[in-house]
């Protein structure tokens, strides 16, 4: 049995942990939306290194993210993305959001 997602916040990284489904994503998104826009410095990191398993959830999760930290002019780097959500990314031409946003 997996862990339930969650977000692990700490000054400069926000850590995606456990298993990301299209419910735990309605919890998680605006966790990590405050975290950017109330927390998180101007250069942010948010790690994936802990999450058991990827699907398009955590794309979307992703993409939202990004999409709020471009808004207030936020830099968010990207750490530890799993091979499955880079292949999720280039099938869905979006692979240059990840060479845009520091991915490792």
């Amino acid at each position: 049995m997996s862990e339930p997602a969650q977000l692990v916040l700490e000054e400069d990284r926000m850590s995606v942990i456990g298993e990301v489904d299209f419910a735990s994503v309605v919890s998680l998104e605006p966790q990590g939306e405050h975290w950017l826009r109330e927390r998180a410095p101007a250069d942010c990191r948010l790690d994936f290194s802990g999450l058991s398993r990827c699907n398009s959830a955590v794309m979307a999760l992703l993409l939202s993210w990004l999409r709020t930290a471009r808004a207030i002019d936020k830099n968010l780097a990207i750490e530890n993305i799993p091979e499955g959500l880079r292949g999720q990314m280039h099938l869905a031409g979006l692979e240059d959001i990840l060479a845009l946003n520091g991915a490792a």
